[in-house]
């Protein structure tokens, strides 16, 4: 049966070759990249780099509509049509074909077809919600589950419209918009009117936020602490914080502020700001008073919730589009220009609104971002200083969260040392970044443990206790020598054994002891290599996780 499995798989992988093309490479000797990773596109074709050597793009990295086809973005083809998934983390659902990992691309909103049928279910006739995958809904029917059809399960326009909504809570449209989901004024959603809000956290912590060596400090000089969590979505197609499908905004924002966080990270995508932009998969029944708004409006929605408990947001530019990540800020179809512009437009629709107190202006600087290579094109250090002082010209009070990229030193293209997307600061020390306001710059970096990805330092003998070292060296010593405060904006763990429970006390500790803040990733159950506080029925509080937390947090902010 092995051998035959085996066999199975090199023959696909022949045949799945056959049927595309890479001659530009394998006429000069290049063989053929096994993903879809571009790092050179050329007049003779696209290229990559695998095994320390070039190979080339095949064709196939080009079928179907690269909208779609979000899994490209990561590297990886989209799978055939009925391919079974083998896994879904916060990116999307993946399966295998060929011997390689595929994105599964799911149906279109109103396709009424049984996407189950290629999980081995039948679909459900009704809509009643047992269980979410973090995707889909599912139902019981007949004592089997049953994929539920969304395009069969929208509200009916026809029903008893909900009333206005005060003009103490939120500003009424400038005008009116036809269809059951809003897009603002129907046109751009930067000509949108500027947000209702509550200023109900000047009770817990009064003003805006700056920065003093390593602390961050309010209005009044009293240091403070930042410790909370991520919660996902709105940088996927969804545009939307994940989880409004099975449970009401109120109870998400009752569990963060109960379990003693501080604050969110509010994941975004320019793609929110494309014309008739919407949300998908927000409950009628759960969530009815956001079902009919924009992406721009449910955030604004989640901001006023936080506001109203005492909770603090930062936002969070995390993809360029929904199809997924970007090595460098910008992409074709979205422009450092357009970058900027979608950044001064958020900073001034929530100036004055205390609640926003930053920007984490790109997620995850790697490949060919640099730090100080002084190349305008890939050096993200200088970027970051291009964006973070075009933010402070439409508002000044805002914190610039500045990442680090995957990587120190630039022997040729990327060879020096390795780190996390993100995570890589030692180049802060000879090329810091230098904002027009000093006292606003928030460096920040991402960690993680060995469900993630297997680093070099976590087979160690000596691991996790070899850690701390290894932060000093990557980032704790920006804090340790008083130049600016750090914030590990992403850091989580699946809890598997014994040593990712160290390492996840030992980085808490080492957090605490250097005055580092933290936002922990994440509050969703759905990101596939390290879940979240919340179980799959959003409702479930992981224990385990939440109290190795404890210790960090800061519920009234001040340390």
């Amino acid at each position: 049966m092995l051998y035959r499995e085996v066999l199975s798989v090199v023959m696909m992988s022949f045949i799945g070759k056959a049927l595309s093309s890479c001659t530009h490479a394998s006429k000069d000797g290049y063989s053929c990249c096994k993903r879809c990773t571009i790092v050179l596109d050329d007049e003779s074709g696209k290229w990559g780099v695998e095994n320390g050597d070039w190979c080339g793009i095949d064709t196939s990295c080009d079928a179907g509509n690269s909208g779609e086809c979000w899994s490209l973005s990561e590297g990886y083809k989209c799978c055939s049509a009925g391919t079974t998934v083998a896994l879904v983390d916060s990116k999307g659902k993946w399966g295998i074909e060929n011997g390689d990992w595929c994105g599964i691309i799911d149906a279109k909103p109103n396709d009424t077809s049984c996407w189950a049928s290629s999980e081995g279910y039948s679909c459900c006739k009704g809509c009643e919600s047992i269980f979410t995958d973090g995707v889909r809904r599912w139902g019981v029917e007949n004592d089997q589950w049953c994929g539920i059809i969304e395009a069969n399960c929208k509200p009916k326009t026809t029903s008893t419209p909900k009333a206005k909504p005060t003009t103490t809570s939120v500003k009424e449209k400038t005008t009116t918009t036809s269809g059951s989901s809003s897009t603002g004024t129907g046109e751009n959603p930067n000509t949108q009117t500027q947000p209702g809000w509550t200023p109900g956290n000047d009770q817990v912590l009064p003003g805006y936020l700056s920065t003093k060596g390593k602390y961050i400090v309010d209005e009044k000089g009293r240091k403070v602490k930042l410790a909370g969590l991520s919660w996902f979505g709105g940088e996927t197609p969804n545009l939307s914080p994940h989880g409004l499908w099975a449970k009401p905004l109120a109870h998400f924002i009752k569990v963060i502020k109960d379990h003693g966080y501080n604050h969110i990270r509010y994941p975004w995508t320019n793609e929110m700001f494309v014309e008739g932009a919407k949300t998908e998969s927000i409950n009628a029944m759960e969530n009815p008073d956001l079902v009919d708004l924009t992406p721009l409006e449910v955030m604004d929605a989640v901001i006023d919730a936080c506001g109203k408990a005492g909770l603090k947001v930062y936002l969070d530019r995390h993809r360029p589009t929904a199809a997924g990540q970007s090595e460098l800020w910008y992409i074709s179809k979205v422009d450092e220009k357009k970058w900027i512009e979608d950044w001064k437009f958020l900073a001034k629709r929530y100036k004055g609104n205390p609640t926003v107190i930053g920007a984490d202006l790109h997620n995850e600087p790697h490949g060919t971002a640099c730090w100080g290579c002084g190349e305008t094109e890939r050096d993200w250090r200088l970027a970051a200083e291009r964006c973070g002082n075009a933010i402070h010209e439409v508002n000044p009070d805002w914190l610039i969260i500045v990442e680090g990229n995957d990587h120190f030193g630039e022997e040729g293209w990327q060879k020096g040392e390795s780190y996390w997307w993100g995570g890589m600061l030692k180049g802060v020390k000879e090329n810091p970044v230098r904002l027009n306001k000093p006292n606003k710059l928030v460096y920040s970096a991402h960690d993680y443990d060995k469900n993630v990805h297997m680093q070099e330092w976590f087979k160690l003998s000596t691991f996790p206790d070899n850690m701390p070292e290894i932060w000093d060296d990557v980032w704790g010593y920006i804090s340790k020598e008083d130049i600016a405060p750090v914030l590990i904006s992403e850091f989580g763990s699946l809890l598997r054994d014994k040593t990712d429970v160290k390492w996840l006390e030992n980085l808490v500790s080492y957090m605490n002891d250097n005055a580092v803040h933290w936002t922990f990733w994440c509050l969703n159950p759905n990101s596939g290599d390290t879940e979240g506080i919340l179980g799959y029925d959003w409702e479930t509080v992981n224990t385990q996780k939440d109290g190795i937390l404890d210790p960090g947090k800061a519920p009234d902010f001040l340390l």
